[in-house]
Formats: C-alpha cells, structure tokens, sequence
C-alpha cells in the first residue's frame, strides 16, 4: 500500500532549530527535519526507546521526514503552573527519570519544551537528543521548573511518600542545578 502526504492538508504546529512539525489529518505527528542526519539521529533514539510509554512510537521515515505519534498536552511547566502539582504527577517524573536511567541514557535532562503532560497526567518526550552521547547526571530543566514554581519541596515530600530511596538522588540534583547555575552566571557576567 502507498501513502501519499500532501503537506498542504497537514496543521503546522511550530518550528525548533532542527525543524518543522505539522499535525497530519490522520492525527499523527510529521516532523520536516533541516537534514536527513538530523531525522536518522532522533529515529535511532526514538527505536532504542520502544516500548517505553514515556516516547512516541515512530510510523516511518522518508529522507528528512518522520512520521510519528501525535503527543498532546502542555509543556512541564504550563501544566503545573495551571494545575499545581499533583501526587499523580509526581509519580511520573520520578518515574520518567528512572526509566532514562533503565534505558542507560547518559542525559537525564531533557528540556522542558520537550516534556508534554496530558489530561491524564501522563509524560512523553519529545526531540530526544544526544542522550547516549552529552553526560548531565541530572534532570536539571525538571528541577528548574519545580524551582520556579514553588514546588520542589511539594515534590520532595510526595516522592518521600512514593521512593524515599530516590530523596538524596534529587537533592544532589537540587545541588547540581544551583551549582551549574551559579557557574552558568559566572561565564556570562565574564562573557559582558
């Protein structure tokens, strides 16, 4: 059976610095990457990753085009700031993290753009990137969100509640943002 997608039926739905994303009308997600390399790269992970619940399953690829699973919902962030953060939610990001760690990712931080929440307050990830190759120990973009939003000690107690184990992992991860924050200032205030 032959698919033919015509790009002018399909809903853009934004652009990022690797390319361009459209909602098909079957509902799934088309990504027009800036090079072939770029799509071969993401599809590798996003293959590596199957059967995770936290990463859309990929249909097929075409030279720089993807198809994949539509994710909805609102970033990390917008979710929380409407909603708060709930037990349930919780759950998910302690979950998310130790899935990568299960999945041997070396970056365990992912951009927060990249981090969709749905109604039900479930996590995928989208534009997973250098994620066996850039080393970041931490999910310091989850941390800076809580951070910003008031409610890391929320988020501290239900996981004490849920995996006391992981407490002192996501206290060092606390740690590791303020110092990288603080060196990140450093370089800047340098750089002026």
């Amino acid at each position: 059976m032959r698919y033919v997608l015509d790009i002018k039926k399909c809903e853009f739905l934004g652009k990022g610095k690797e390319g361009a994303v459209y909602l098909t009308p079957e509902g799934y997600a088309l990504k027009v990457f800036n090079s072939k390399k770029k799509a071969e790269s993401e599809v590798s992970i996003l293959e590596k990753v199957n059967g995770s619940r936290f990463f859309p399953k990929v249909l097929f690829i075409a030279n720089n085009m993807v198809v994949r699973d539509y994710v909805e919902g609102a970033n990390l962030y917008e979710y929380i700031n409407f909603n708060g953060l709930s037990y349930k939610l919780s759950i998910e990001i302690a979950d998310l993290i130790e899935e990568f760690k299960v999945l041997n990712f070396k970056r365990l931080d992912i951009r927060n753009a990249h981090i969709f929440v749905n109604k039900n307050e479930k996590i995928q990830v989208i534009d997973p990137r250098k994620v066996y190759e850039k080393n970041t120990p931490y999910p310091k973009e989850i941390i800076k969100v809580l951070i910003k939003l008031n409610v890391f000690d929320v988020f501290l107690r239900y996981l004490l509640d849920y995996r006391p184990e992981l407490i002192s992992y996501w206290i060092n991860g606390y740690k590791y943002f303020k110092y990288m924050s603080k060196k990140t200032f450093v370089i800047n205030m340098n750089v002026s």
